[in-house]
This record gives structure tokens, C-alpha cells and sequence, in this order.
């Protein structure tokens, strides 16, 4: 296992590396090898989470060190996706460095392979995966939607400036970095909300409430509703560009507290 944490690292520092470089220069060669150390590095990571669950005999996505593979892992697969529908190589500057810190911190901290409780039966497993799985899908969508944005206000700077430099012939278009904020934004919300859902049932099969009132779910639900009102105001009032990315900014800060109060803000959700 620390062979495959040091080929997954290894991978992505690459990656981030040839990323920002990339922003200022435009080398094949280190594409290619990026290219080559996305794939090896996320094949190991997929190696590794197959290899936890079935070890442990649940779901890789209890304690702080699965959670932290889970959403590097899936912010890949976010960034994946957005580039196949948006090309937007530039992304990757602004996702990677995340991915590699995420992935840092989960080889860094120590795994369990205890079963807590709430995932006594078949059904609880499968709702705390849905639920534990939807929400960090959702985060992942988040974390590109920040990326958009920060892309966004870049992109604006320099045309306000009227200074053309070499990142803003490698960045995407306005109305592409404000495409990919909004459906990534869309996309997130949704997961979360069915990601809540589900955690609602697993409490209510769990315990046999819906809802403890714990810090955490708390601000979930304060995360939720400032997304609804950004995209809200999105749809209903045209409210995209600047605004839109510093939302989505704001939003990303959220997230990362968010993140936080699962080990701090509520012992329910903390099991490692």
C-alpha cells in the first residue's frame, strides 16, 4: 500500500507541476508525460479504494483517511469530465494542486478497519455509501466550479487590463469558464441534495429520527441553501459573470469548512 500511495503522489505532483507550468509555456513532451502520470497515478488510486473496501469488508468512505482518497479520487473524475465536454485543458492548474493535497493528507493519516456503528446490516451499508458517496461527488463538483471561477476573474482581469499575456491564450473563454461554473454548481447541488436524502433515511433507519440537530448537519443545510440561492438568482435573475464566480468561490469556502466539521463539528459522522 505505501508503494501505491507513492505512485498515486507521485503522479499527481507531476500532474500539478506540468499544470502550472503550463500556463506560461506550451511543451508536448511534458504533456505526454502529465498525460501518462494521470493515468498510472489515478489507476493506482482506483487500485487502492477497490483494495480498502474489500479489505474492510464496507465501503471505503468511514474514517478521515477514506474520505480524503474518496473525494481526491473524485475530483479527478470531475475534472475528467469537464474537460471532455469543455476542453478546457487550463482547468487543471486550478484542480490538481487540490487533488494532490487531498491525496497527501489521506497517506498521511492513519486508516481503520473497524466497522462503526450505523453499518450493522446491508441496508445501513448501503445508505451511509450513498450518502457519504453522493456528498463528496457533490464537493468534487464544487471544487471545479471554484476552479471556474477563480479561471473567470483571471480571464476578466486581463481583458480589463487590456494585458494579454501568455495565461490568458491558455485560459478558456469567459462564457466557457462561466458554462463550466454553472453546470459544475448544477451538478453539485443536485448530489447534495440527494446525497442529504440519503443521509436522512440512514439516520432514520439508524437511530429511528430524522434529524439529531448536530453542528454538522446544521451547516449542511446552510451550505445547501446558499446554493439554491445562488443558482436561484442564476436562473431566475441573470445573475452570471463576476458575481457568479465569486459565489462560487464563497461556496468553495463552505465546502472546506464543511469538510472540517465532519471530524469536528459532530461526532455522528466521525468514525476514524
Amino acid at each position: 500500500m505505501i508503494l501505491l500511495w507513492f505512485v498515486i503522489l507521485a503522479g499527481y505532483a507531476i500532474c500539478a507541476v506540468q499544470s502550472i507550468i503550463g500556463l506560461s509555456s506550451k511543451r508536448a513532451s511534458m504533456n505526454r508525460l502529465a498525460l501518462a502520470s494521470l493515468s498510472i497515478a489515478f489507476t493506482a488510486h482506483t487500485v487502492w479504494l477497490l483494495n480498502e473496501g474489500i479489505k474492510s469488508g464496507r465501503c471505503p468512505l468511514v474514517d478521515a483517511q477514506e474520505k480524503s482518497a474518496f473525494l481526491s479520487w473524485c475530483l479527478v473524475l470531475a475534472y475528467l469530465l469537464a474537460q471532455r465536454w469543455y476542453h478546457a485543458g487550463a482547468l487543471r492548474a486550478f484542480v490538481f494542486p487540490i487533488v494532490f493535497v487531498l491525496a497527501s493528507i489521506a497517506a498521511i493519516l492513519p486508516g481503520t478497519t473497524e466497522h462503526p456503528e450505523g453499518i450493522a446490516n446491508p441496508v445501513q451499508k448501503v445508505l451511509l455509501a450513498v450518502h457519504a458517496g453522493l456528498i463528496m461527488l457533490s464537493y468534487a463538483a464544487f471544487f471545479i466550479a471554484f476552479g471556474a471561477g477563480l479561471m473567470f476573474i483571471i480571464q476578466e482581469r486581463e481583458l480589463k487590463l487590456k494585458r494579454f499575456g501568455s495565461i490568458f491564450f491558455r485560459l478558456p473563454s469567459l462564457d466557457t469558464c462561466d458554462a463550466i461554473s454553472f453546470k459544475s454548481m448544477s451538478a453539485g447541488f443536485t448530489l447534495l441534495t440527494m446525497g442529504m436524502a440519503a443521509g436522512i433515511i440512514w439516520s432514520r433507519v439508524r437511530d429511528g429520527i430524522f434529524w439529531h440537530g448536530q453542528p454538522i448537519e446544521v451547516f449542511s443545510v446552510f451550505t445547501w441553501v446558499v446554493y439554491l440561492l445562488i443558482i436561484q438568482s442564476r436562473i431566475n435573475a441573470g445573475w452570471g459573470g463576476r458575481k457568479a464566480a465569486v459565489a462560487s468561490i464563497a461556496g468553495f469556502v463552505l465546502v472546506i469548512v464543511s469538510l472540517a466539521g465532519v471530524r469536528y463539528l459532530g461526532a455522528l459522522h466521525v468514525f476514524g
